[in-house]
């Protein structure tokens, strides 16, 4: 007898025996038990996922001679037929090969015959979207109103493709991925009837390049089994190039912390041991992404399939870094990707890609990056610089709130002295005291940009903060008695306002352009200004 693949041997024969798709054997069950089967069914989802198995099992059932039955016994004459595909009353068509309207013609002359041997004709027509536009309206009619014992099921990887007219007459059931935790554990079973020896981490690998197929990684065991006796994780790497999750974890090391020398080091490791890199970029990017899923959402049940190798690296790096680096080092990689998978030498494209992602460690955030130009805040490696208002005298001060309070709205130019007493300390009392009395006032002053000089104290407001001039000036006689009261002279207030010329798109777009930050961060990534926003000053400098 001729060897039979794994994929073959295991293939389900029963609805307890599918794996992943437990919603769907379910309600098929009930609907047997309950005779309540639909006329019929819809699987959709992805390749090696179960959709004309279980078909099959759904014809079983119906035709068992010891059923209709949610379990058929698999083991009379009918049911031997349909595992084996002999069965007359089953029938199998190929979409892709009978796609015209001749071809559901005689479909539609066929179903009138009453089954031979079991109770119903089941129709199980694999790839139905492949069905031209004329073949399915042809198939409508009988879709809807077939004779009491034909059950049709279409099995479809893409059931957009499927007419909606049709989609409305069948019961849609859609298959999904299965985990890669449920794969594995399938394999291993599988591995120990057959006397396969294969490491966890082997079969781990083996799951996570089937990609949600179980069929797919029956064929990769099948084959790694003709491979080698022993199946390891290197066995793998040789013959599929998928790259273990320990190298995916230092290269991602590497890239966050900046080491340049380690990621040269790890792609030649890669390149020397055969690994196909645009398979491996491809395996880097998932696991970027897992990584980032982790560190926003914290609990990755439910929304990733992660092995216990994969959830303990992970849990390893995701503190190593912010979400706004990951997604940025997400965002590039998946740019980077394309050009690597068309690229003549893919091995210099991903170290060039790495390499640039690299340098993001020693960036700095936009947001830091736009104080520092609009002098927000002091540069970096210098504290003592000065700022557009009292921020760093506040913060040296350490005085309570009121002092914080009044020294908010001086200290806005250098101080002149008049008569050897200076201008900045009596404004200190005078703010004090109206701070005191008149809180509402002194808030508005805070507001103003305060200077002082020969002539005496001017506070000017700019730009929309000048609807405090006039409270200002109705209460500058209670101003200028508080002075003339703490120092014994007659000194000038001016309350004046400045109206701000809003830049426009056009000019604040110039300026972003020559700026030096903005165009090292534009040849780094290679981008371009899609907006410019202006950011509100209140000390009356440029808009950034």
């Amino acid at each position: 007898m001729s060897y039979l693949v794994l994929a073959r041997k295991w293939r389900p024969q029963t609805f307890e025996d599918l794996i992943g798709q437990e919603p769907i054997a379910r309600i098929l069950k009930n609907a047997v038990t309950q005779n309540k089967v639909a006329h019929a069914y819809i699987f959709s989802g992805p390749r090696g996922v179960g959709k004309t198995t279980t078909a099959r099992i759904l014809a079983k059932a119906l035709n068992c001679l010891s059923g209709p039955t949610p379990q058929p016994c698999g083991k009379c004459q009918i049911c031997m037929a349909i595992a084996d595909g002999s069965s007359i009353d089953v029938s199998e068509i190929d979409g892709a090969s009978n796609t015209g309207v001749d071809n559901i013609r005689d479909l539609r002359e066929r179903v009138r015959y009453a089954p031979s041997g079991g109770k119903y004709k089941v129709y199980i027509i694999d790839e139905a979207h492949m069905l031209s536009t004329s073949a399915f309206n042809a198939l409508l009619k009988t879709l809807e109103e077939p004779p009491p014992h034909v059950i049709f099921v279409l099995a479809t990887t893409d059931p957009k493709k499927i007419p909606s007219t049709v989609l409305s007459r069948c019961q849609h059931l859609p298959f999904r991925r299965i985990s890669g935790q449920k794969i594995k554990e399938r394999l291993k079973f599988i591995s120990t009837e057959d006397g396969i020896k294969a490491t966890d981490s082997a079969l781990e690998m083996i799951a996570r390049a089937a990609d949600g197929s179980m069929r797919d990684s029956l064929t990769i065991l099948d084959q790694i089994a003709s491979f080698s006796e022993d199946i390891t994780e290197s066995e793998i790497n040789d013959l599929l190039g998928i790259t273990d999750i320990e190298t995916l974890a230092r290269l991602t090391t590497a890239v966050i912390e900046g080491d340049r020398k380690a990621i040269i080091n790890i792609i030649a490791d890669l390149a020397n041991s055969g690994t196909d890199i645009k398979v491996f970029t491809k395996d880097l990017l998932l696991f970027i992404r897992n990584l980032l899923i982790a560190k926003i959402a914290g609990e990755t049940e439910g929304i990733i399939d992660l092995s216990e190798q994969e959830s303990s690296a992970i849990n390893t790096l995701k503190d190593k870094t912010a979400e706004e680096h990951m997604a940025l080092l997400l965002s590039e990689l998946i740019k980077a990707e394309p050009g690597i998978r068309s690229a003549f030498y893919p091995r210099i494209s991903l170290e060039m890609a790495l390499i640039k992602l690299s340098m993001l460690s020693h960036l700095t955030s936009i947001n830091e990056a736009l104080k520092i130009v609009g002098g927000h805040q002091p540069a970096a490696g210098n504290p003592e610089s000065k700022t557009h208002g009292s921020k760093a005298k506040k913060q040296e001060s350490g005085s309570d709130k009121n002092e914080e309070r009044k020294t908010a709205g001086i200290e806005k130019t250098p101080v002149h002295r008049v008569a050897d007493s200076p201008l900045t300390d009596i404004w200190n009392s005078a703010f004090k005291k109206i701070d005191e009395t008149n809180h509402p006032l002194a808030s508005k002053l805070e507001e103003g940009v305060v200077s002082f000089g020969d002539a005496g104290i001017k506070i000017v407001f700019n730009g929309g903060l000048s609807v405090h001039a006039e409270s200002v000036k109705e209460n500058l006689p209670l101003i200028k008695k508080l002075i003339h009261d703490l120092s014994g002279r007659n000194i000038a207030v001016q309350i004046e306002t400045v109206k701000q010329k809003s830049a426009s798109k056009k000019d604040l777009k110039e300026d972003a352009l020559n700026n030096p930050i903005v165009k090292e961060a534009l040849e780094l990534f290679e981008g371009r200004i899609v907006d410019v926003i202006p950011i509100n000053n209140k000390s009356g400098g440029d808009n950034v």
